[in-house]
């Protein structure tokens, strides 16, 4: 008698431990209009607020168990300094990364991850260098220069960088 009460018992908390996971996911169903968030949740998710509505509520869910980190804090500061133009060039370079097959991805990410933080400067200065060129001569050049050893690779972006300034300079003379 003492063992079928105890089993039984055992039987109702595993039940309950199942049973919460279930409930707390369907609590997340709903989504959460954005007038009901805290006032330093619309702080935080500021950046968000056009498109709130248009989250699923799993992700608004997501988004509200990460507002505390410093990471989303940082990501959030940085993502309201940008300009527009900024943010649109982002989300559409974002929008080309999803679009790659998962091993290039992979691959992308790996390679960003091992690459010094030099590294990734001078790689973000070569982007904004190269994107003032039309896209076919823009392929040209990183053809020519991921061909070149890194110091040459410095040297040639430099000189690309004053060609295109003494352009905008002759235009604005003129």
């Amino acid at each position: 008698m003492k063992y079928k009460r105890l089993t039984t018992f055992a039987l109702l908390a595993l039940l309950a431990c199942f049973a919460l996971p279930v409930a707390a996911d369907q609590l997340s169903d709903k989504a959460i209009p954005w007038k009901d968030l805290p006032a330093d949740a619309q702080s935080a998710l500021a950046p968000m607020a056009e498109r709130w509505e248009q989250l699923k509520p799993k992700q608004q869910q997501r988004l509200l168990r990460k507002i505390d980190s410093k990471k989303f804090k940082q990501a959030t500061n940085r993502w309201k300094q940008l300009s527009p133009e900024e943010r649109k060039r982002i989300k559409q370079a974002r929008g080309r990364f999803k679009q790659l097959p998962p091993e290039k991805r992979e691959a992308l990410r790996q390679r960003w991850q091992n690459m010094s933080e030099e590294d990734r400067q001078a790689a973000a200065k070569a982007r904004r260098i190269l994107n003032q060129y039309p896209p076919k001569q823009r392929h040209r050049l990183l053809e020519e220069l991921h061909a070149l050893p890194p110091e040459e690779r410095r040297a040639k972006l430099d000189k690309l960088k004053r060609l295109k300034s003494d352009k905008s300079n002759k235009k604005s003379k003129d």
